[in-house]
């Protein structure tokens, strides 16, 4: 019996041998499974296939078991065997040393061949003494069946393109065939050699590409780039669209008509504006011809709200109850505007209006108008209002003196006029009135064009995910429609609820893809998500990305983040087009409309268009998205809430206290509002669904109002010869007043500022006229001196603010006064 054996990596011989015990009739052959050596004795066990009174039908002896090999120990001799079972112990007269020995069943002593019944394949198993044994020493391992060496080509790795790919295959084949010398293209290995090379050098060019875009640092294209900084929590911004106030002027004939705004839901539809063409009709004639000048250059714009058209919107002049020289103030939120009889005002709440300055203040033409001196309000209160369906009030509201039919109006604090708007002047000893006005036929559009058509959209080949992209382009980028937050702080497209310069404060994060995907079959409308990344398995959902060519491609689920289209679904597109910073035009570039019925004379932009931005730079990505997550987007302790309050526009200062309120922590936020305005229950509750954002989970918030301080200043003041002391009290009160830029403007003091004493002086000591001042009072409101001119300030806690109104309506909020003397002491 040979004792050289196969190497194999799948030993089945024992299943057969249990296999052929099974048959009928059974065959009996038994064999080693395997062998066991007892730690620190000279006896080993051997562990049989079958039980050794099946076979072998004789008993084994000593006689039949050998042990060969060894280097210090050579051949143990076995002095006994014992069988149990499946089980044989065998004796030996000493233990092994460290190397390999073979045990082997003969049928007798010096033979080779196994004793009748035992399996040849399992006569014979190896094994060593000292597999429990450590050693520090090195064991010399030995390669069974080592693969064959082959002789390697001789191959140019720095070929990496077409021509050096197709001379290595060429060279290649001149060594394996010596006698082949031909090289023309049209050749069959020629050819083939060339196919080889191309789809060798799309290899690599495809391996460069993975390694290339693997990295923020090395990437190029821009959906590899925006992957790369939305790990960092940094958005890579695609640019949003322009905003711009549209005002129309009508005929009769137009009266009642209504403009259609966009459909929110996917900013789509709205009515078509053009910016300026020469030699085009202020109505556009029809969608082709509009895109025709679109081809040429023009702007397209479309109403993101509707808007309902009355000629007698068109001109709306202001009442001043018969007084002449009249201005409506800075700040003013309240007017009165003439109305007819016969040509009724429909206004409600929630209309725009756009007031404008509309003669020179100077000499009183219309084309000296200040083109800056325009202002868009929303309406918050009309008397009389028109109802639901704008049919005016049966009775006209009159001036009771002159019977002349008047509409009061009211707009927002938030709108408060930030100008000073002349209404009538003097001007060369003649009054010229309507000097200003006012247009209601006004609404909100922005930078973008729908299309007339649908189109589909066409698979991508390859990616683990599905995606596709539209059948045809685009000759204007993809519409990233601009978003404001709500008072709830959610995002929408507009919120008629809010003053008119809310409609301009967009969010840079929130701009939307304005397009719709439908499926063919069930008509299913798609949602289009920033990620997929909160987006269940069954959403239809899916993500827009934007190549470096600013061509589109459109991201679908994977049936776990999103849903996925099947494989025969078909999906159709409609998208707008128009985005960026050519969007951002100048007044009165907006000219054209898109209608269906005449009567409209004028269409224009009375402010210029802003809002449109472009995608951000590669090079400005790669520069500040490693430091977008530093920025802090969660609140912990006082400090992030503070900061976190902060962010809020309205917010000059935070300040945050913690504490317990009987089960969980209480976070308290007290707010000092940008100029002094009052912390009431509408803005606790939107700066509170701010916060909710970063709130830390157990913790409740509330927001406070500042502990205001009032102060009691009066001041000795002594005129310069020449200056009349009355003079000089009213620029003392004027500099020192609260309104904004005073000394005492609420935005200049904040939580624990102190009120300097060397400040005060040296304010009142800048008033021209004034020589000497000298400190009376300089305290706090109501409360006894406490040294503080002697200190020199007077000092705050940590929630109190200094405040000093001099309100005579309001005594409670601070008092100043001033005893101004002239030089030499008479008044």
């Amino acid at each position: 019996m040979s004792t050289q054996q196969y190497l194999c990596k799948n030993p089945l011989r024992i299943a057969a041998l249990r296999a052929a015990a099974q048959e009928l009739p059974p065959r009996w052959f038994n064999g080693i499974e395997y062998l066991e050596v007892m730690h620190g004795e000279p006896r080993l066990v051997l562990h049989f296939v079958h039980d050794l009174g099946q076979a072998p039908v004789a008993p084994l002896t000593a006689g039949n078991v050998e042990v060969r090999g060894g280097q210090r120990v050579r051949d143990p001799h076995v002095v006994g065997v014992s069988a149990s079972g499946k089980q044989l112990t065998v004796e030996l007269d000493d233990s092994g040393d460290f190397s390999r020995y073979q045990l082997r069943l003969v049928a007798s002593a010096g033979a080779d061949a196994p004793p009748d019944g035992i399996d040849p394949a399992l006569a014979q198993i190896s094994f060593g003494f000292k597999v429990d044994c450590p050693s520090d020493f090195d064991c010399r391992q030995t390669r069974d069946c080592p693969p064959e060496t082959q002789a390697v080509p001789d191959i140019d790795y720095l070929a990496r393109d077409y021509p050096t790919f197709r001379r290595l295959v060429l060279d290649r084949l001149s060594v394996l065939m010596p006698d082949w010398r031909e090289r023309n293209p049209a050749d069959l290995l020629v050819t083939l050699s060339e196919a080889l090379a191309y789809r060798a050098d799309e290899i690599a060019y495809f391996q460069d590409a993975v390694a290339t875009e693997a990295y923020l640092g090395t990437a190029r294209q821009r959906v590899s780039v925006k992957r790369h900084t939305r790990l960092l929590d940094y958005q890579l911004a695609e640019g949003g669209n322009a905003r711009a106030w549209v005002a129309f002027e009508v005929d009769a004939t137009a009266d009642g008509q209504q403009l259609a705004g966009c459909d929110p839901d996917t900013g789509l539809d709205g009515t078509l504006l053009l910016t300026q063409s020469a030699g085009t009709a202020k109505r556009l004639p029809s969608r082709a011809r509009a895109a025709e000048l679109v081809a040429g250059g023009a702007q397209p714009f479309e109403l993101l709200t509707p808007v309902t058209l009355y000629s007698a919107h068109n001109d709306l002049r202001f009442y001043t109850w018969s007084d002449e020289a009249c201005c409506l103030p800075k700040g003013a939120t309240r007017a009165f505007v003439r109305d007819a009889v016969a040509q009724r005002l429909r206004l409600r709440a929630g209309d725009l209006l756009l007031l404008e300055a509309r003669a020179g203040t100077s000499n009183g033409l219309p084309q000296d108008a200040d083109p800056t001196q325009r202002h868009v309000v929303r309406l918050t209160r009309v008397d009389p209002e028109a109802d639901a369906a704008r049919q005016p009030a049966p009775t006209p509201r009159r001036d009771p003196v002159t019977l002349q039919p008047i509409v009061e109006l009211q707009w927002a604090e938030e709108d408060a006029l930030p100008f000073d708007l002349c209404l009538s002047k003097v001007i060369g000893g003649s009054l010229v009135q309507d000097m200003a006005g006012a247009c209601a036929n006004l609404a909100l559009a922005d930078h973008g064009m729908s299309p007339s058509a649908t189109q589909k959209l066409l698979p991508v080949p390859g990616g683990r995910v599905p995606r596709l992209r539209p059948e045809h382009g685009s000759q204007l980028p993809l519409t990233r429609q601009a978003m404001v937050r709500d008072a709830l702080g959610r995002l929408t497209l507009v919120d008629a609820t809010a003053p008119a310069a809310a409609a301009m404060q967009t969010d840079p994060a929130g701009q939307r893809a304005a397009m719709r995907v439908t499926s063919d079959g069930d008509g299913r409308l798609w949602s289009v998500q920033p990620d997929l990344l909160g987006s269940n398995g069954q959403a239809a959902d899916y993500v827009v990305e934007t190549d470096n060519d600013a061509s589109v491609l459109l991201r679908f689920g994977d049936g776990v983040n999103g849903r996925s289209p099947g494989a025969t679904e078909g999906l159709s597109l409609r998208m707008r087009g128009g985005n960026g910073s050519n969007g951002n035009v100048g007044s009165n570039a907006i000219a054209h409309v898109l209608c269906g019925f005449d009567g409209i004379t004028r269409v224009r932009n009375p402010l210029p268009a802003r809002g449109g931005t472009g995608p951000t730079p590669l090079a400005r990505a790669r520069m500040d998205a490693p430091q977008a997550f530093r920025r802090q987007e969660r609140a912990v302790t006082p400090q992030n809430y503070a900061d976190m309050a902060m962010r809020d526009t309205r917010v000059q200062r935070a300040v945050a206290t913690r504490r317990w309120t009987g089960s969980w922590y209480t976070m308290f936020i007290t707010v000092d509002r940008r100029g002094g305005a009052p912390v009431d229950a509408p803005f606790e509750d939107s700066m509170t669904a701010f916060i909710d954002r970063y709130r830390l989970a157990g913790h409740d918030v509330e927001i406070d109002a500042p502990a205001y301080v009032a102060l009691d200043i009066a001041l000795h003041v002594c005129a310069l010869p020449g200056y009349f002391t009355a003079d000089v009290e009213r620029r003392l009160l004027q500099v020192f007043g609260s309104a904004q830029g005073g000394f005492f403007d609420p935005d200049r003091f904040s939580f624990g500022d102190p009120v300097y004493l060397s400040a005060v002086v040296a304010a009142a000591m800048a008033v021209t006229g004034v020589s000497h001042v000298e400190p009376l009072r300089f305290q706090r409101l109501g409360r006894a001196p406490a040294g503080e001119i002697t200190a020199g300030q007077i000092t705050m806690a940590r929630l109190e603010i200094a405040r000093l109104d001099n309100d005579p309506n309001a005594p409670e909020n601070g008092r100043l006064a001033f005893e101004v003397h002239a030089m030499g002491g008479q008044p």
